[in-house]
This record gives structure tokens, C-alpha cells and sequence, in this order.
């Protein structure tokens, strides 16, 4: 089906629950297709839907085109929405209204199906979850369940860098024109001081403590609100999926990409509703990763360009982002079993080899794990920037010259963030990115593989043990998996973080408890368990795997003051003495998940 005439109607209010009014721009088939009963698609976003974010990731024009009526809302208290914004908190309530309201919409078959990244993948699974009667279907991209696995905070540390950026650049300034429409003298005066505190982020992200982080509309007061809420506070329980999905009774469209913030969070929700359809009999769920970033679908991720065919314009030569969602919304929402026949249930796009790979379920049937182990030879120091002896080999430490590598932590002069999967302002470059510039730092450890004679393929999860002691009451630990050209090129490929007072909340991949944190002994030895999530990627002859360790990666991370207080109130810091052990006992290791062929 294709119709040529497609009609807008804007600011379309829809009543909630509580009286407050949100608005939709809806599009819908016109002229002789007018008269004629379709299936709904909605998105519910925080971002405009008049700006480009609204309609640039799925068109919205080329779906009506395809016989769908196309709802497009403004989030309460954003842009055209009224009542007060408060970030996820009303999205359950908001999100069951708004989905049975459009099944009610003139020319609605009341069939609704939902789509939408980051925020607007959360609004899916937090109206799934109340299990709206007409909701039956849905296509979460590069989204989130759990706020303590990557949006708010990451293995017990603070994701520094996106809260700020999301908060002051991405909402505070439509806030600020809402707060002081009516004072237009007010608002004249703050809103060049608003867009200074955008422009001077990288400046302010060395700010401490962190309450005194510049506000002076106060219209971020959620951001100051986070930094109260610690891993076990009772917030997260509210807003968290996790523990939810066995309420989500419609087939799911998962998307990601490898240099994605959400990517572990991506796998995760795909897991848990394949095991719930195996359990039901359902139709299991469907996924889809790029190399892409959060929210950019590119073929050029950093440094590396990996082929049109990766990009969301031409995706593995079947259309773009939008065609794949028809072709999902063609099975589930209208019943056209067909349109998913020549596409995989499972499609990922493995980097270094460039091409896409289809699999019948993820993780990839045959793959192993294989633990690659920490080495040096010399004493103290010898793994400590890239020319020291630090090796990664799949042989165990059997004890010789197997000393205790050593470096030193200030969070004075923490490891700056280079590339990788990050949501910070542009100047940061997220991605592939080379770390060559921290290579000579002796507050990093390096450990590299002997050159490689044949591909070697990771496909799924990445995770790192470390055996380590710290002189500090509490620390951070992070690794990083590192791909070794034959040019000298080091590219980032995934890393993890996890604060040592934290470990019992992140006691292995995958697993998030909400345990109290807790201060380590100083010099005593803990097992730490540091989520790389996962990546795919063909490791190429003449090639070298690398893993890096350090404590630090600012200001994607809140930097650890190495004294047990709080960045939130605390500007004291001590230097922390740190050591990484790889000893027969205490085997530090990366774990990859590989694949042969």
C-alpha cells in the first residue's frame, strides 16, 4: 500500500487522567484513503515533536504513506504539553491514557503500536508495563530498564557526563522558556546565561561539589534531586523495569548499537522477553545492533567509518530505520507474517569485518567464552603506560615473575575520557576513538596480546575480573577493552567502571542487587566484577587485544575522591595507591565471548 495524500493535524490535545492536557501532531492517510480504518503508531517524547528529533528517526510522512495513522506527543510539561516536568516519573499513568486515547482516534482500527529511542524508548516499556488493551507492539531503541545500569549511575558511580549534558543542554532552555513566558524582561535576562552554562559544560563538569553546580533559572532542580538518590535508594524501584517485564505481554523490536550508552541495557530487556516468550509460547522478540552511537545512526562512529551498509539509511540493503519498523509493524500490528520473512530474527553488524550477520537468537548459538589473563614480569611498575611489559595471554598466571602491578589514582588528574559509548557534548567525540593520548600515563595499566595471525571474533559479552587492592577506604576501578592496529593505533571498544564500595551491588555481569554500599579495608585484596557489557568485533590478523585498568575516566565518570565522601557535598581528595594482582590465587582476567567463523 501506498498513499500519496497524507494529512497533519497539530497540537491535537489529549485529556489524562488528572484533567492535564498533552499534545500530538497526528498524521494520517488522506484524500480517498481518508475514509478508511488504520492501525495507530505512537511515540511519546520530551524533545519537540515539531523539531527534527520528532520526525528524523522514523518518519513519520512515509508510515502514514504505508497505511498507519502516525501520533507523535509532547511529553507533560514539555514543549506543547501541559503540567509540571518531572522527568519518568508520570510516563506509566500518561503512557496507558495516551495509548488507549489513540486507539480511540477517528479512522484508529484500535491497534497501537509503539516506537521510539532513549527517553522515548522508556515511554514504551513504561506504558507496556501497565498493559494498556490496546497496545500490540512495540520497538524500544537504544533505551534503558535499569537506572543503575547506565543512565543515572554505572557499577555504584555517577554518569557524570550524561546527567549534566541531558539536564542543562538537552531540556533545561525549553524549561526556562516555559517557567518565564509570561515575564519576557526575566526571561531576556536569563536566557543568555542559561546557553553560557551549555556552552562552558566541559568547564563545569570540574566543578566540586557537585551541589554547586550552576542553576540560576532553577530549572534543573531534578538533577540536583539525583544526586540523593545512592543505589539503594527506593526510587528505583519505582522507576525501574526490571522485575516488570513479565507484564509486558506484546512482542518487542529491540535496537542498539555497540557504542551506545544503553547497549548493555539493550541486551538485557532483549534476554528477559526471549525467556518470557519461551515460557509463554509467544512470538520471541527481535534485535537489531549497529556500531552505531546513542542516537546517531552514521556509518562513521569516531575515527572509523564502517560502510554505508551499516548506516541507518541503507541498513544491511534493506531500507532505512523506517522501512525496518514497518516491515516489524507489518507482522505484529496489521498480521502480515510475510514481512519479516527474508529478515533474521537477530541482526548485528560485527565491526573490523564490516558486515552485517543474521542468528536465529542472541546470545549467538556456538559462542564460548574465553578468559584472557594478566601478565608482567616486572615488580611494581612494569605494566605502567604502553611501553611497559604488560601482557594478555589465554594462558594462566603459573606464578612466575607474577608481582602485583602498582599505580597511583589522583582525582586531581583523572584519565580523560576518550571516545567510547558516551552522551556528552559533542567536543568529546563519542566512539571509536584512539586512546594514544592517554597511553603514557602511569596511572594506566596496559596489557596487550601477542600480534594475532587469524581473525578472532567477540560477539556478546565483554567483562573484566580484577583481584585489587586500593590505600583508600574507597575507589574506583575501570577496564577497557582496546583494539591494537598494526599502525599503533589503540581503539576503544568497550569499557566498564565499578566503585569499590559498590562491589556487593554489582556482584558479577549483568546482576544489579541493591545492596548498601560498603567501604573496603585499605591494602586488602577484593574480587571485582567490572561490566564491559558486550560489543561485536572481528579482531584482525596483525591485530593486537589489549585491556587497559585504570580508576578513572572523566568526566564520563564522577571521579572518586578516594576518601569515602560524596562528590555531591565533598571538594577533598586524597591520592589512592592502587594494585592489580594476577597471581595463580588471584587470576585477574577479561572474559571475551567469541565465535569461530
Amino acid at each position: 500500500m501506498s498513499i500519496q495524500e497524507i494529512t497533519v493535524q497539530r497540537d491535537v490535545p489529549a485529556t489524562m487522567r488528572d484533567g492535564t492536557t498533552l499534545v500530538s501532531d497526528v498524521y494520517r492517510p488522506g484524500g480517498e484513503a481518508a475514509d478508511g480504518e488504520y492501525p495507530v503508531l505512537l511515540t511519546r517524547m520530551p524533545y519537540g515533536k515539531d523539531l527534527p528529533l520528532g520526525t528524523g528517526y522514523v518518519d513519520p510522512v512515509k508510515a502514514a504513506r504505508r497505511g498507519y495513522i502516525v501520533v507523535v506527543q509532547d511529553v507533560r510539561g514539555r514543549f506543547g504539553s501541559e503540567g509540571e516536568w518531572s522527568p519518568s516519573v508520570n510516563e506509566f499513568e500518561d503512557g496507558y491514557d495516551t495509548v488507549e486515547w489513540a486507539a480511540g482516534l477517528p479512522g484508529s482500527d484500535g491497534r497501537v503500536g509503539m516506537y521510539g529511542v532513549s527517553y522515548f524508548g522508556m515511554t514504551q516499556w513504561q506504558a507496556a508495563v501497565m498493559q494498556p488493551p490496546s497496545l500490540v507492539s512495540m520497538a524500544p531503541g537504544i533505551t534503558w530498564g535499569n537506572y543503575l545500569n547506565g543512565v543515572q549511575i554505572r557499577g555504584g558511580v555517577r554518569e557524570l557526563g550524561l546527567r549534566l549534558y541531558w539536564s542543562e543542554a538537552v531540556l533545561a532552555l525549553d524549561t526556562l522558556i516555559r517557567k518565564y513566558r509570561d515575564t519576557p524582561e526575566e526571561l531576556q535576562r536569563l536566557l543568555p546565561e542559561q546557553v553560557a552554562i551549555i556552552d562552558d559544560l566541559p568547564n563545569e563538569y570540574a566543578i566540586l561539589p557537585l551541589e554547586e553546580l550552576p542553576d540560576p533559572a532553577g530549572v534543573v532542580p531534578y538533577m540536583f534531586d539525583a544526586f540523593e538518590h545512592g543505589v539503594t535508594s527506593p526510587v528505583w524501584e519505582y522507576l525501574n523495569i526490571d522485575g516488570r517485564h513479565d507484564r509486558v505481554e506484546v512482542p518487542t523490536f529491540h535496537i542498539g548499537g555497540w557504542y551506545d550508552t544503553f547497549i548493555g541495557e539493550t541486551l538485557r530487556q532483549y534476554r528477559e522477553m526471549k525467556q518470557l516468550a519461551a515460557e509463554r509460547g509467544t512470538q520471541p522478540p527481535r534485535l537489531l545492533v549497529g556500531p552505531w552511537l546513542h542516537g546517531r545512526f552514521e556509518s562513521t562512529v569516531g575515527e572509523l567509518d564502517f560502510g554505508l551498509a551499516s548506516s541507518g539509511l541503507l541498513l544491511n540493503y534493506r531500507g532505512d530505520l523506517t522501512d525496518h519498523h514497518l516491515r516489524w509493524f507489518g507482522a505484529t500490528v496489521k498480521g502480515d507474517e510475510a514481512a519479516l520473512e527474508d529478515q533474521p530474527p537477530v541482526e548485528v553488524f560485527v565491526m573490523g569485518e564490516n558486515r552485517w550477520r543474521g542468528y536465529e537468537e542472541w546470545p549467538v548459538p556456538g559462542s564460548r567464552e574465553e578468559r584472557w589473563y594478566l601478565h608482567s614480569g616486572k615488580a611494581g611498575y612494569g605494566a605502567n603506560t604502553r611501553s611497559g611489559d604488560g601482557t594478555l595471554s589465554r594462558e594462566t598466571p603459573d606464578g612466575t615473575g607474577e608481582a602485583a602491578d602498582r599505580y597511583d589514582y589522583d582525582p586531581e588528574d583523572p584519565v580523560p575520557t576518550l571516545g567510547g559509548a558516551v552522551l556528552m557534548p559533542a567536543v568529546y567525540r563519542a566512539g571509536a576513538r584512539d586512546q594514544a593520548p592517554n597511553e603514557d600515563r602511569r596511572d594506566v595499566l596496559f596489557y596487550t596480546s601477542e600480534v594475532l595471525t587469524e581473525p578472532y571474533t567477540v560477539l556478546g559479552a565483554v567483562h573484566a575480573t580484577l583481584y585489587a587492592a586500593t590505600s583508600a577506604p574507597d575507589t574506583d576501578f575501570v577496564a577497557r577493552l582496546v583494539d591494537v592496529y598494526p599502525d599503533g593505533r589503540a581503539i576503544g571498544v568497550a569499557d566498564g567502571i565499578v566503585r569499590a564500595s559498590a562491589r556487593e551491588t554489582y556482584p558479577e555481569p549483568g546482576v544489579v542487587s541493591p545492596v548498601e554500599p560498603s567501604p573496603v579495608e585499605p591494602g586488602r585484596v577484593y574480587e571485582y566484577a567490572v561490566d564491559l557489557w558486550a560489543t561485536g568485533l572481528t579482531f584482525l590478523p596483525d591485530h593486537r587485544i589489549r585491556l587497559e585498568v585504570t580508576s578513572s575516566s572523566f568526566p564520563r565518570w564522577d571521579r572518586n575522591l578516594n576518601t569515602g565522601e560524596d562528590t555531591a557535598r565533598s571538594d577533598r581528595s586524597e591520592v589512592a595507591r592502587q594494585q592489580v594482582f594476577h597471581d595463580p590465587e588471584r587470576p585477574s582476567h577479561v572474559t571475551l565471548t567469541v565465535l569461530d567463523g
